[in-house]
């Protein structure tokens, strides 16, 4: 703790040769989509930079943050920095030209960011568009150690037949929650891209990018695949009308309860942050190898003023990537390769997500890479093939007339890592 606590007063301490040192007391905007313990952990990192600039950073948390930008931006009141969570939402401003470059502000050093990272960052452009905040690692089934799986399925047919041998002795394998207040659906839209990336390949990439039809036979086998896991018998706590009413965040803690009630989440690394402070989860990456699935809350720059560049800047350093991951119980990960390196992460567990996620094969999730009316209709399709399986003919078409009326630029086409 000693350690973590030197490191963190290094970390502030060194911003200030990072970035200018005014005595301006000008005031940033930040928007972005955390609340509650999520904001508290980013509003430190942005105490760093006001310490060192003497700049105040106004920031303006708000689950429904891509609406919410949406209106400023019609309204011609940005904010001088935005937070999303969906790069294909960011690459909007972009093409608009409401987001400015920052080719010329931030440096990303290729022994700290990945040639994939670097990539993503220009959002289908020739210039730097965004900086890293907070990425997650996707494709993982987190489980209960003391209560091991046994011998970790490495295929689809091996987690198949775990789940019906499971479910055969009397407990639920599988915890299951869709429910998001706004974003429902999203935890099955991730068992979907997981499938369709570790059974079909490049057809991911295509369909990411709005170029394979919903009605494909790959993308229907999917759909498909995932419904035959939900309808094993007892194979998800609950069943799904259970997963329906399940809150994401609240789905994993029966894996820890006395007798437990499911045995398995897939979820991204952020999951044992909603788990018991007792527990002592691991997880096995999905079936299929890699590349593995990554999402990125990816800063952008709406205002182009000397402290908003000062602030991009100073939110692309290694010591600033740091400061959120260094936060005793974090569950906060960079792809800063820096941050690896100066064992940052503090458990074996966080220690191989931050390895993945700075230096393995990774493929962004899907639906954050889509236009956002897409992305909103991929999430509704799982709700309503939970609630009826029997309706997927009609679920796919309504997908695929999605994709047909968007035009095809509002796609951003993100080339996997292999």
């Amino acid at each position: 703790m000693k350690r973590l606590a030197t490191l963190l007063a290094a970390t502030v301490l060194a911003a200030a040769t990072l970035v200018g040192c005014s005595t301006s007391t000008e005031t940033l905007t930040v928007l972005g989509p955390w609340t509650g313990a999520e904001e508290q952990s980013f509003r430190a990192l942005l105490d760093a930079y006001t310490a060192q600039t003497h700049v105040e950073v106004n920031y303006q948390g708000n689950a429904a943050v891509n609406q919410v930008l949406l209106a400023d931006v019609r309204k011609g009141q940005a904010p001088d920095v935005a937070v999303l969570s969906s790069p294909g939402e960011l690459a909007r401003y972009a093409h608009s030209r409401d987001l400015h470059p920052i080719t010329d502000v931030v440096t990303l050093p290729d022994t700290e960011y990945s040639s994939q990272w670097r990539s993503l960052l220009q959002l289908g452009t020739a210039d730097l568009y965004a900086v890293p905040v907070k990425a997650d690692l996707k494709s993982l089934v987190w489980y209960d150690p003391a209560r091991s799986p046994g011998p970790k399925p490495a295929t689809w047919d091996e987690l198949l037949a775990y789940t019906t041998d499971a479910a055969s002795h009397g407990v639920s394998p599988w915890c299951l929650g869709v429910e998001a207040y706004s974003t429902s659906g999203w935890p099955g839209t991730d068992w979907i891209e997981d499938i369709l990336l570790h059974r079909h390949g490049a057809k991911y990439e295509q369909w990411a990018a709005g170029e394979l039809p919903w009605t494909s036979p790959e993308v229907r086998d999917a759909w498909e695949s995932w419904g035959r896991l939900l309808r094993t018998p007892n194979a998800v706590q609950g069943g799904r009308s259970g997963a329906l009413l399940t809150y994401f965040g609240d789905a994993g803690k029966p894996m820890f309860t006395n007798p437990p009630g499911c045995l398995l989440e897939h979820q991204a690394s952020f999951a044992p942050g909603a788990y018991p402070a007792t527990a002592k989860p691991d997880y096995f990456p999905f079936p299929g190898g890699d590349p593995e699935e990554a999402s990125v809350n990816l800063a952008g720059m709406f205002t182009d003023s000397p402290a908003a560049r000062d602030l991009m800047a100073f939110l692309a350093s290694a010591r600033a990537q740091a400061i959120w991951p260094m936060q005793t119980g974090s569950r906060a990960y960079s792809v800063n390769q820096r941050v690896l390196a100066d064992g940052v992460y503090q458990d074996d567990v966080s220690r191989r997500i931050g390895r993945t996620l700075a230096t393995g094969k990774l493929c962004l999730d899907a639906s954050d890479v889509m236009p956002a009316d897409m992305a909103d209709a991929f999430s509704r399709g799982v709700l309503e093939y939970l609630a009826d399986p029997g309706q997927l003919d009609a679920i796919l078409a309504g997908l695929e007339e999605v994709r047909a009326a968007l035009p095809s630029d509002e796609h951003l086409a993100v080339p996997c890592a292999r």
